[in-house]
Formats: structure tokens, C-alpha cells, sequence
């Protein structure tokens, strides 16, 4: 008997240890309780602001919802958020493992600079030229200096579609013909400078780069901040069935040797 007793605990230790733990409950859950706090994700450090963006981007790859994905990217408050998505994108595209993030963010800002350069006119005038802007328009030419890295190899208007809206298409190639990603494109007019880069449309091609054109809005286009060419503009044309339509400008370039 005399053993069993001291073998057991003695019942104020029990008796305390569930006190203290039934005090700390109260405590913690009713006199102060755990709050959360609401972050920003415009406070976020860097490194989790670009997995906030890239977890954006895959969102809308999988849903199309654009609205809410502009909505997610204002809350970062980037100063220019198409060129912060552009940017990352680039990084991704450099390694082979996250094609398919690069693929994601590049997706994501080509939209949303679209969405863009779609608001800056009426629906109007984007979507169907009037008869007065056919054939009112200059032909794209060369401007560069001596010490322009890339040459314009081709150009051509291409007028197959009522439907879409004018676009500039440029391809950049290597002196070996081979296309160029990561090629910074520059476009000025008189409502600012709009800027691309190449490797964005990996589907299209690696030196591949898109811009949708403002009308009656004169643009020149510099390649790794030098000029290359001037008199850009969107262009009105008629399709082989005589209807009235944006032209799409295709610009093909060589790095010079």
C-alpha cells in the first residue's frame, strides 16, 4: 500500500496542471485572442510579390477572367504593372523549368496591355475604319543611325480581316537568322512610349513581339534604345472582298553583322 502511494502522482500536481491549462485557454481564446493582420501585397518584399503575380497569371490562364486579374494586380501598385509582368516573364523564359510560368505572365501582360491600348480609343475607331482613313496613311521607314545594331530586312501590309484590330507584328532575328528573345522594342508617339520586348508570344516565335496601333497616332520604333524606324501608324485598307479593315504591319529585322 505504502508503495502504490508514493508511486502515484500526488493529485494537486494534476489538479494544477489542468487549471493551467484551462486558464491559458481562457486567456488566450477570450481576454486576448490572436488577430490577424491584413498585409498589402503592395507591402510585400520582392521575391513574394513576383509568386503573387505568378500565382495572378496562372489564375487567369485557367479561368480567362481578366477583370479579376487586374483587380489582384493594382493591389501590387506597380508603377507600370504590363512591364513588372513583362519582366518577370523574361526571367522565367531564361530557364527551361518555368516555361510554362513564363508562358503564364507573358499571356497575362499581353492582355492586359491590349485592354489598354483598346480604352485609349472608342470601340469605334478601333473595331472598323471610316472611308476617309483609307489608304491615309505613310509607309514605315528606315531612321536609324550607323551604329544601329539590327536592319530592316522586310515589311509588308497585310489586309485579310475585318475584324481585328491594327496591329504592328515585328520579327527579330540574330545575324544568323535565328529569332532573337529578350530583344527590348521601344514604341514613341505623342501620347507616350510604349514598351515591348520579344520572347513574349513563345507560340508565334521566339523573336516575335505584337503592338495594337492608336489611329491617326504617328509612331517610331527604337530596338534596344536606338531608332530604327519612323512613320509608323495604323493603317486602313480594303480585304480582297472590298471591305473596309485595319491593316496589319508586319516588320521583319536582321541584326546587322
Amino acid at each position: 500500500m505504502i508503495n502504490d502511494r508514493q508511486q502515484r502522482p500526488p493529485l494537486y500536481l494534476i489538479t494544477g496542471v489542468m487549471l493551467g491549462l484551462l486558464t491559458g485557454l481562457i486567456l488566450a481564446g477570450i481576454l486576448w485572442p490572436a488577430r490577424g493582420a491584413d498585409v498589402s501585397p503592395a507591402s510585400l518584399e520582392d521575391t513574394y510579390k513576383d509568386q503573387y503575380r505568378l500565382m495572378t497569371a496562372l489564375a487567369f490562364a485557367a479561368s480567362g477572367d481578366l477583370g479579376r486579374a487586374q483587380a489582384r494586380i493594382a493591389l501590387l501598385q506597380d508603377g507600370d504593372p504590363v512591364r513588372a509582368l513583362t519582366t518577370q516573364a523574361q526571367l522565367a523564359l531564361a530557364n527551361s523549368a518555368t516555361q510554362r510560368e513564363a508562358r503564364a505572365l507573358a499571356a497575362l501582360a499581353s492582355v492586359m496591355q491590349e485592354f489598354a491600348a483598346s480604352q485609349s480609343g472608342t470601340a469605334e475607331v478601333i473595331s472598323t475604319p471610316r472611308e476617309e482613313d483609307l489608304n491615309q496613311f505613310s509607309t514605315p521607314f528606315e531612321s536609324g543611325s550607323e551604329s544601329a545594331r539590327y536592319e530592316l530586312q522586310d515589311q509588308e501590309l497585310v489586309c485579310d480581316a475585318v475584324d481585328t484590330p491594327p496591329y504592328l507584328q515585328l520579327f527579330v532575328f540574330d545575324a544568323n537568322a535565328n529569332p532573337q528573345a529578350g530583344v527590348q522594342l521601344s514604341l514613341g508617339s505623342q501620347d507616350g512610349v510604349a514598351e515591348l520586348s520579344t520572347g513574349l508570344h513563345p507560340e508565334m516565335s521566339p523573336g516575335y513581339a505584337e503592338f495594337i496601333l492608336t489611329p491617326r497616332l504617328v509612331y517610331s520604333l527604337s530596338i534596344n534604345g536606338v531608332e530604327a524606324m519612323g512613320g509608323i501608324q495604323a493603317a486602313a485598307c480594303e480585304t480582297d472582298a472590298g471591305e473596309p479593315a485595319w491593316g496589319t504591319w508586319l516588320l521583319l529585322f536582321n541584326e546587322a553583322e
